[in-house]
């Protein structure tokens, strides 16, 4: 039997670190700022990238992995707010 993935999304305001490679935006590290304590994670590979529309906005969605977990980071350009969820497996 193979484990299933869900995604379980994060309400927090995020601080990311990113490269713009020429055309190309990467994310490079995460952290939450609302919270105490807070654990910046370092990426190690992005696996994916796409785009989609929400509503007049686009877009812009990373599956990326510390090494350890996989996390979905998404950055909403009409807004230049962050998302996040993250891949749980049972």
């Amino acid at each position: 039997m193979s484990p299933t993935v869900s995604k379980n999304k994060i309400d927090a305001r995020l601080r990311v670190a990113v490269v713009f490679d020429g055309a190309k935006l990467k994310p490079v590290w995460f952290e939450e700022r609302d919270r105490s304590g807070k654990m910046r994670i370092f990426i190690k590979e992005i696996c994916y990238t796409w785009t989609h529309m929400d509503g007049s906005a686009k877009i812009i969605s990373f599956s990326v992995t510390d090494g350890n977990d996989t996390y979905e980071l998404s950055l909403n350009t009409r807004e230049y707010t962050w998302g996040l969820k993250v891949a749980v497996s049972s």
